[in-house]
């Protein structure tokens, strides 16, 4: 490895090969020898006018337009004559007198062949009702002749709000086409927090984004590790397939706590409850941007949207035919490899990718703690940059330990999902299929008092999802108001032969008495409305609720309430309060495993069965309700020096009610025996619940386009009604400092430190058996950091290669070994056994990465 390491270094520094520089366009030759990129080409025309607006006033606007644009990175700005004067030179006379001010749709402005002189113009329009100024902006792309963007604002005040909402305007204009155009643009907008893009400031959520540079300069070599970098994430690496994700309320491994989207579409398994990451067919290079919401989301996107919401946009299909690697090998038996490419057919879009990641455990690359296949396909026909219809297919094959509340889990799995989804200015819907077949082995004795008594027998099982999601967003009727509604249902299946039915299997009138096996239907629905009231310019209120129903808890209304005030230009508070839920899955409700029992068990003859009856008083529950948040927040968001440094403040209170929990109460019989009928070890709600209080404070300096530091503190208290007190079942404090660089000459890389103070984990699964008490662990106070260093470079035309190493370091500065540590509690038994959580350790990674 350390050769490996030695050679990819000398390839880092070594290369002297010609690079682009950031900016796009054509490549023009400097003295040093190095390629740097010629600006990109925008031209802006001018301003249309209505009646009411002069002309002073557009040709105002348009001039700000200009600065703003111009100061997005290497951009070169042409104005509407000179950019006539570029079409007819190039002979592109169909062009020059386009109609510029109409929507590109319907007009048969055509090539003669070639690209066009200039491919991105934007025109602007701004009229005037009353005191009310409403702006409206276009990107055009002449070459696939289509509207790549737009952007309306309305704007309250006279000329001295125009810089300010330029600035804004022009952000999202571009923000979405930024990687087609070649700009650079600092993450300013969200679209997950109100379902329509929105400035971030102006979000009624507290959200995080996690840029396409933020990804490839990262070093995570996993989604979870990743949003680490999301100020008070929880994030658990239980093993090489189970990461959980969580915030603002007790710790927990259970990842359970958010909702989880790829495109829109959920990934939550409803079996588990919880996401599993690596079985989703994508790997961090196909990813775009992440949004995540801090804070409930059930108003909007219903059950399990309970602490906030992960949505992951994935890479768009490009516009040339393309090709992609990606090669890494490291150090704990990490390989992983990837293959991707695409093309387009005149409005269609084709892409199909795959690949592998295998991985060992930290500290025993012997020991097999991933393995993971994945492929997908992408079918697109578009009509327009916001008018399409997709088809998404993938599969995979994922294997590895689960960490559950009954003990470590074997899992085999082999999802595949089929969507259709369609899209346009006004209107989404999608439909969506998974199959889902899992292989269950439990490796946790049942014991008692060092006697064995069963075990748990291997419970394949298959399932169905069907999800259906639709969403309007109606024309205004009234500037200052604007609704979405919308909707959707979802229906899942369960089927084994290897479970117990809790009603039918114990009841001796039933024809299925005695008779193992599941066959599980649940199905959910819900309705949404959501309003934003902008009364002034200087506030915006957001109302919204949403009415959910299933067949396992029934009712469920989840409201929410937003205001925004802008209290100067960049300066933005913030104050909502919420309700959400979480939805019990189908392993906390209806989920009872069978046993075997060996030939020397104590438990013969119809003690057998009398067992199994016990059994289906492990584990579900079926008169669970749902768990419920009331959360009020407030948050200070602002911005100097023009967006480059962002500081945000935010403050919750988070009442948890009907928490899950399990808990074994086990009672002893005759002989030390436990006593079957009166004893149980399942899910149950829990009244009281807790109460949390917390503040989160995020810092980022970006002083270049090449350099961007972050900085974050967290600090949570949590109540806990049953004990009565305060918990010390979760860390109080996480910070995270770092930074990214990257350098003309194509060097690139970073570093973050993670840092989390201590807590106990009281729920650590005992290796004795399900049958003992539970351990406790103490979990000291850690450092984690993450970075890459690398470089990029272009062998040929076309052609870019990144080579670089990538690093994985817990540190336990207070306790041996100082390199290993558990994010949650877990260990190794005298005779090998791993049990809970996989101890992690340093991981270094080469990798290589290129497309064509």
């Amino acid at each position: 490895m350390l050769r490996a390491c030695a050679i990819t270094l000398s390839l880092l520094f070594g290369f002297a090969l010609p690079v682009q520089a950031a900016g796009g366009g054509e490549k023009g030759e400097t003295g040093a020898g190095l390629e740097v990129a010629e600006p990109v080409v925008i031209g802006v025309l001018d301003f249309s006018v209505t009646k009411g607006t002069g002309r002073e006033i557009a040709d105002s606007m348009a001039a700000l337009l200009v600065v703003e644009i111009e100061g997005l990175g290497l951009v070169r700005v042409v104005g509407e004559e000179e950019l006539k004067e570029m079409l007819k030179a190039a002979r592109q006379e169909s062009l020059v007198d386009f109609e510029w001010k109409c929507p590109v749709e319907g007009y048969h402005a055509l090539l003669e062949g070639g690209e066009p002189a200039v491919r991105w113009v934007v025109a602007g329009q701004v009229a005037k009702f009353g005191a009310l100024y409403v702006l409206s902006l276009k990107l055009f792309d002449l070459k696939s002749r289509t509207v790549a963007g737009r952007v309306v604002r309305r704007i309250r005040g006279g000329p001295e709000e125009f810089p300010d909402e330029i600035s804004d305007a022009t952000q999202m204009l571009f923000e979405e086409a930024a990687d087609r155009v070649g700009v650079e643009i600092i993450a300013k907008t969200v679209v997950t927090a109100a379902r329509h893009r929105q400035l971030i400031e102006e979000s009624p959520s507290a959200v995080t984004v996690i840029t396409r540079e933020d990804i490839e300069t990262s070093g995570a070599d996993s989604l979870p590790n990743l949003l680490r970098l999301v100020p008070g994430m929880d994030v658990l690496v239980m093993s090489g397939v189970f990461q959980a994700v969580g915030s603002r309320l007790e710790w927990s491994n259970e990842g359970q706590q958010y909702l989880a989207l790829i495109d829109g579409r959920e990934i939550n398994i409803d079996q588990l409850g919880f996401p599993v990451w690596e079985a989703e067919p994508i790997f961090l290079e196909d990813i775009e941007r992440i949004e995540v919401i801090r804070g409930p989301g059930s108003a909007l996107y219903g059950a399990n949207a309970f602490a906030g919401v992960v949505s992951i946009i994935t890479r768009g299909i490009p516009d040339k035919t393309s090709a992609g690697i990606l090669l890494n090998a490291g150090e704990a038996g990490r390989i992983k490899a990837g293959l991707r490419t695409s093309t387009r057919l005149g409005d269609w879009g084709i892409a199909v990718s795959g690949g592998g990641d295998l991985a060992g455990e930290f500290v025993d690359p012997r020991a097999r703690s991933k393995q993971v296949w994945k492929a997908r396909a992408l079918v697109e026909r578009r009509w327009s940059e916001s008018k399409r219809i997709l088809l998404d297919a993938g599969l995979a094959h994922v294997e590895g330990p689960f960490a559950t509340p009954l003990g470590t889990v074997q899992a085999v799995s082999d999802p595949m999902s089929l969507r259709l989804a369609y899209e346009s200015e006004n209107l989404r819907a999608q439909l969506y299929w998974l199959y889902l077949t899992v292989r269950w082995q439990i490796d946790t004795p049942l014991e008692y008092a060092e006697t064995r008594l069963a075990n748990f027998v291997v419970a394949p099982s298959c399932g169905h999802v069907v999800d259906a999601q639709l969403q309007w967003t109606p024309p205004r009727f009234w500037a200052p108001l604007m609704l979405i509604v919308g909707g959707g249902a979802r229906a899942t299946s369960m089927d084994t032969d290897y479970m117990l039915d809790a009603e039918t299997f114990s009841d001796p009138t039933s024809p299925d008495y005695h008779q193992p096996g599941i066959l599980h239907w649940e199905m959910r629905a819900g309705a949404f409305v959501h309003a934003e009231y902008a009364p002034a310019d200087w506030v915006t209120v957001t109302g919204g609720a949403r009415i959910d129903y299933n067949t396992q808890t029934d009712w469920f209304i989840s409201p929410r309430l937003a205001a925004v005030f802008r209290l100067a230009a960049d300066h933005y508070l913030r104050a909502s309060v919420a309700r959400s839920f979480r939805k019990p899955s189908f392993i906390e409700t209806i989920g009872h495993l069978m046993v075997e029992f060996p030939d020397d068990s104590p438990i013969q003859g119809t003690a057998q069965d009398e067992f199994q009856e016990f059994m289906t008083r492990v584990g579900g529950y079926s008169g669970l309700d749902d768990e419920e948040l009331l959360a009020f927040e407030t948050g200070y968001t602002m911005r100097f020096f023009d967006g480059r440094f962002s500081c945000s403040l935010d403050l919750y209170y988070h009442r948890f009610r009907n928490q899950v929990i399990m808990r074994p109460d086990i009672v002893e019989g005759r002989q030390g025996l436990p006593d079957l009928e009166a004893s149980s070890y399942t899910f149950r709600n829990y009244g009281p619940g807790l109460d949390v209080v917390g503040a989160e404070l995020g810092l980022r300096f970006s002083p270049s386009k090449e350099l961007s530091f972050v900085a974050s503190w967290t600090h949570r208290q949590v109540y806990d009604h049953l004990a009565g007190g305060f918990s010390n079942m979760s860390p109080k404090n996480l910070i995270t400092l770092g930074g990214r660089f990257r350098t003309a000459f194509g060097l690139l890389g970073s570093l973050y430190a993670f840092t989390r103070s201590e807590f106990w984990d009281l729920y650590v699964d005992n290796p004795s058996g399900l049958l003992e008490p539970r351990l406790h662990h103490h979990m000291d106070n850690v450092i984690l950091l993450i970075g890459k260093l690398g470089r990029r470079f272009e062998p040929g035309k076309n052609t870019k290669m990144e080579i670089g190493l990538k690093l994985f370091l817990p540190i336990s500065p207070f306790s041996a070994p100082h390199f290993c540590y558990y994010e949650a509690g877990g260990g190794t038994t005298m005779t090998g056994r791993q049990y809970g959580a996989e101890q992690l350790g340093r991981v270094l990674t080469g990798y290589l990465e290129g497309s064509f």
